[in-house]
């Protein structure tokens, strides 16, 4: 994504202060790319520079109120806060009885939390998280359309060599255009 009137790439240093345009299908597709960030010695993600321009754009300037969650305890999930409540609603409006809600209502517990970004774009993130899916040093954020998925670099360095692509793969991708 780049910044239209300047032709900049979102977070460039040089574009800080000036208001993102973007398209309403960019808009629409929500949080993409993939870059490396660190959580700091106290535990604390900095939202890359390109995310953080998309949130200001998308949910408005100066936005800062997220939900960390985790499905499994391996990755963690940060959505928008106003994200997190829509996909509750979708999850509130499941059976209570349904095995697969109670499961995952467990996991949002146990390694969720509101979280809020300070000025400068940091955020903490669970303490149980951090420790399970092993977030500290170097870490990978993927946005993956209405949220995005912050993963050890280390462990996705592993599960790709563990998982390499094999011709069964490629035949399989290639059934859906990939």
């Amino acid at each position: 994504m780049t910044d239209q009137n300047t032709n900049r790439p979102i977070g460039d240093p040089e574009s800080e202060g000036t208001p993102l345009i973007l398209s309403q299908e960019e808009l629409e597709a929500g949080f993409v790319g993939n870059p490396t960030a660190k959580i700091d010695e106290r535990g604390r993600l900095k939202l890359p520079a390109e995310f953080r321009g998309f949130t200001d754009s998308k949910y408005g300037k100066g936005y800062k109120s997220f939900y960390i969650a985790s499905t499994d305890g391996n990755t963690g999930e940060l959505y928008p806060f106003a994200e997190w409540l829509s996909h509750m609603q979708k999850v509130h409006a499941m059976p209570r009885s349904n095995q697969a809600r109670v499961k995952l209502l467990a996991n949002y517990t146990l390694y969720g939390d509101k979280v809020e970004m300070d000025p400068q774009g940091r955020m903490q993130l669970p303490e149980l998280l951090r420790q399970k899916a092993e977030l500290s040093g170097e870490v990978k954020v993927s946005g993956e359309g209405n949220l995005l998925r912050i993963t050890s670099l280390k462990r996705l360095h592993e599960s790709a060599q563990a998982n390499e692509l094999n011709a069964t793969d490629f035949d399989e991708l290639s059934k859906y255009g990939l």
